[in-house]
């Protein structure tokens, strides 16, 4: 029988010795805190529960989606939930919309905003390797430096305000 080493004790960790459970196929999990869960995971704390990081299940995939119903039963609940980006004084909804991007930066940072947004659509980057690229081929580069360059893993820097490539 082949034995197979995880390592990680999140969802995909589990997952994958669940799958290998299924198949039966001896695994091992190898987790490097004293709880199984990584960032998807809640603990108790005088009565109180906390997140221990920004986590939400969501799938299109409804194979995904009855594997876990199938491993969780009556434990998998649904929620609803709100995700918002707060940004100089302003609660953006996220995924963004519009509309309210537009009407909650002003009217200039969103006549910058769409100046970016239609220069992205004309002359957009021909090569998509990373996030940044991503994101600035579909929104603009204006929107990728205000929201979106500090969930990537890069310190966030303003954007200078008289820098000829801010408007791009």
């Amino acid at each position: 029988m082949t034995k197979v080493l995880i390592i990680g004790a999140g969802p995909a960790g589990l997952t994958a010795a669940y799958e290998a459970s299924q198949l039966h196929l001896p695994s091992t999990v190898l987790e490097a805190d004293d709880h199984v869960g990584g960032l998807s995971r809640t603990v108790s704390y005088r009565g109180y529960r906390f997140d221990i990081g920004g986590h939400r299940f969501f799938s299109k995939v409804p194979f995904i989606n009855a594997l876990w119903h199938e491993i969780l039963g009556e434990d998998f609940l649904l929620r609803s939930r709100l995700s918002r980006i707060y940004y100089r004084g302003h609660f953006f909804t996220y995924p963004l919309q519009a509309i309210d991007a537009l009407t909650g930066l002003g009217p200039v940072e969103a006549c910058h905003m769409l100046l970016s947004y239609l220069w992205a659509q004309l002359f957009p980057s021909k090569e998509e390797t990373n996030f940044e690229q991503w994101v600035c081929n579909r929104f603009g580069t204006r929107l990728y430096h205000l929201f979106f360059k500090r969930l990537s893993g890069n310190s966030f820097t303003p954007l200078p305000r008289d820098h000829a490539a801010s408007l791009r």
